[in-house]
């Protein structure tokens, strides 16, 4: 999960400079008439798209490793120290569904910072500066 949270902060890094970099688009969309809650979804769905479809990556690289790692001895260790030769893998399914979900929960907040702020710019002073 630790890890699940730092890749949250990028995320959140890449969303705040989307949302710098279009603030005069996320401006004329305002003064065009869409709403505050309309530039909040758009935001907060892009920031979905990225988690959803970091999870899904890493659910398909994580499993695959471990049907490589399975299958092929790519691991050895010392069977004198370790009492094995090969690396054991043992994949509990609760403990899986607890940390996509709980992936998917970071994913929730680490997208909704983002799309508030994007939500709060000033379409008066962004045009005005342009």
């Amino acid at each position: 999960m630790l890890i699940i949270l730092i890749a949250s902060l990028n995320i959140v890094s890449s969303l705040l400079m989307t949302v710098m970099n279009r603030r005069s688009e996320v401006a004329l969309l305002l003064s065009l008439g869409a709403s505050k809650r309309e530039i909040l979804h758009i935001f907060f769905r892009l920031g979905l798209i990225i988690g959803i479809g970091g999870i899904s990556v890493g659910v398909i690289m994580g499993l695959g490793g471990m049907e490589l790692l399975k299958h092929f001895d790519i691991v050895t260790l010392p069977e004198d120290v370790y009492g094995t030769s090969h690396l054991p893998l043992d994949l509990d399914w609760r403990d899986f569904i607890g940390i996509l979900v709980g992936a998917f929960a970071i994913t929730l907040l680490s997208s909704l910072y983002p799309a508030k702020k994007a939500a709060q710019i000033d379409p008066l002073k962004v045009l005005r500066n342009e």
